[in-house]
């Protein structure tokens, strides 16, 4: 696959995930809905470490073959609703769960992890368009395969410190 269709692969996929992510942190839940993903989201402790782990096994998941891609959007939207619940368990906040994705957009969290999902998003898509011409060695595919887990793995490692950090600066 040419560079050019790889680069608008990749943007479409970053609109994709991150219109699903700007949908779903929309969402109204039910007040014991949102109290209870409140719950859960308030119980992870927010490590480098931790992050950095939890971030991977989402990339690396979606570089898998035709499971990444809807595995992508599942976590995009698991992260909206994270957000609704966020702003709903917390009305004397004022900040909607629209509003804290649009906060998140104006973060170098957010481009960096997406960046690394859509990133693992289009390999994943470009390893099935290989695998199905035969042509995974020829054309040098594995090297794509080999340099975006680096660029991921990079990317997710710097970012988690950066969110670790702007958490206990905030916390």
């Amino acid at each position: 696959m040419d560079l050019s269709t790889r680069a608008k692969i990749f943007a479409i996929v970053f609109i994709i995930l991150s219109g699903v992510l700007g949908y779903s942190s929309t969402i109204q839940l039910s007040p014991q809905d949102a109290q209870s993903l409140y719950l859960q989201v308030k119980g992870i402790t927010p490590t480098a470490n931790g992050i950095f782990l939890n971030n991977l096994r989402v990339a690396l998941i979606e570089f898998i073959p035709l499971l990444g891609p809807a595995f992508g959007v599942y976590v995009s939207y698991s992260t909206g609703l994270a957000l609704a619940a966020i702003a709903q368990a917390n009305p004397g906040a004022h900040v909607s769960g629209l509003e804290s994705f649009l906060i998140l957009l104006i973060t170098p969290i957010y481009w960096m992890e997406f960046f690394s999902y859509s990133l693992a998003v289009e390999e994943s898509i470009a390893l099935v368009v290989s695998l199905r011409r035969r042509d995974f060695f020829e054309k040098k595919e594995w090297r794509w395969l080999l340099i975006s887990l680096f660029l991921v793995v990079s990317v997710l490692f710097v970012s988690a410190r950066l969110e670790a950090s702007l958490v206990a600066l905030l916390g």
